[in-house]
């Protein structure tokens, strides 16, 4: 004797099924084929509540199609402190299977600066995340939302001192 409910079960399977596969072929395509890197920094000016600093971004396109591209916000992270978010509102156009370069301004509060300096000065290594939304524009207007991490070894940064002071031997 099969059970009163075998049916509307049958029938529930059938629909989550269906709406596993639906939901499957909406999803977010990924964006292995465009990557963001920060490549370069450098301080400019600041008062005494905050320092202002340029990022340099790299955008790399490794598809065979140019992207374009309408604004952009990053968001830069040291040594897990969140630094603070740099916005660019240039339209740019990534070329195929090329590369760009966007400098960023971020505004730092000095607060936040000198926690993250003390990690990294305690630890001689820094790690950064930069976490981007970019706003597309053209034919492929779409937006989209790349994260990056990575970490320098600040020792290897350095020259090494010559013990013997100066001149050599």
């Amino acid at each position: 004797m099969k059970p009163a409910f075998a049916p509307l079960l049958r029938w529930s399977s059938l629909w989550l099924v269906v709406a596993l596969l639906f939901s499957s072929c909406a999803t977010v395509p990924d964006d292995t084929d465009f990557d963001v890197t920060l490549v370069n920094v450098d301080s400019s000016h600041g008062s005494e509540g905050e320092v202002e600093f340029v990022f340099t971004v790299r955008l790399q396109n490794a598809t065979p199609d140019p992207i374009v591209l309408r604004g952009a916000a990053h968001k830069i992270y040291l040594d897990g402190v969140y630094i603070g978010q740099g916005l660019n509102g240039e339209t740019i156009e990534v070329p195929r299977l090329g590369t760009v370069t966007q400098k960023v301004t971020v505004h730092l509060s000095t607060f936040r600066l000198m926690r993250a300096a003390f990690r990294i000065y305690s630890s001689h290594q820094v790690s950064y995340k930069i976490n981007s939304t970019l706003y597309g524009g053209g034919s492929t207007s779409r937006t989209r939302r790349l994260s990056k991490e990575g970490s320098v070894d600040l020792n290897t940064l350095v020259p090494p001192q010559n013990p013997g002071g100066m001149g050599g031997k």
